[in-house]
């Protein structure tokens, strides 16, 4: 079930016809029975201002339930709630990865991405990513695989990451942007800062564990969520 398909299923949850929630919403009629599977993000906007019952990551993802929990969603401080927005973040693609490395530190590159409405449920340090995944590395057939063609959210860890402790549990995954091997999706098992050197692992067995030094990172990344197009 796409993006589209969802909404169309919260409109017949609601008891009214498609017309008439276009209206409300503010958004072309006829928009909803369209054939394109997607949800602009102006449009995501529109139906969350309106509908704020609607669990925003069930209609982009599929993930969670449809209609959000009015007891769960009070948990965290009032800045977190307060937090609740959309971020617009840039997609890099499968195909553009190579591109990416040699152009990761330009905004006016970054700025032509593709991007993908996010809702971000608190304030974090650290610039929002997306990554599309290319390999076979992460994926042992579990339910905390990564299959080619998911899209990875994430969130930048601060470059002095390399002077300090990583403190993760496992399972605890990783994006790494490598000097040389690129863009690579791995669990951090063990990190060396004496050492200058990390030990990372891939839940396909057929991947045996390596070393990657520190001075070898670009840039580092925790996988916050991801998104599967099914």
């Amino acid at each position: 079930m796409n993006a589209k398909e969802r909404l169309r299923q919260f409109v017949k949850y609601k008891g009214m016809g498609r017309n008439r929630f276009e209206e409300l919403v503010g958004i072309s009629s006829g928009y909803i029975s369209s054939g394109s599977p997607s949800i602009g993000s102006e449009i995501i906007e529109k139906i969350a201002h309106v509908y704020p019952d609607l669990n925003i990551e069930w209609l982009i993802t599929g993930g969670g339930k449809m209609i959000r929990d009015p007891y769960g969603q009070r948990s965290g401080t009032a800045r977190e709630l307060s937090y609740r927005k959309f971020l617009h973040v840039p997609v890099v693609s499968r195909y553009a990865q190579a591109e990416y490395l040699d152009h990761q530190d330009d905004k006016l590159y970054i700025n032509t991405l593709p991007t993908l409405p996010v809702l971000a449920e608190h304030e974090g340090k650290g610039e929002y990513m997306c990554f599309e995944v290319r390999g076979d590395s992460m994926n042992d057939g579990t339910v905390n695989s990564y299959k080619p063609g998911d899209i990875l959210i994430c969130r930048e860890i601060s470059p002095r990451f390399s002077q300090k402790k990583l403190y993760f549990n496992s399972p605890r995954f990783f994006l790494i942007v490598h000097r040389e091997e690129g863009v690579i999706v791995k669990q951090i098992i063990d990190c060396n800062t004496e050492k200058g050197e990390m030990t990372v692992h891939s839940l396909n067995p057929l991947y045996e564990d390596s070393l990657i030094r520190l001075d070898d990172v670009k840039k580092l990344f925790n996988i916050i969520k991801f998104q599967r197009l099914l």
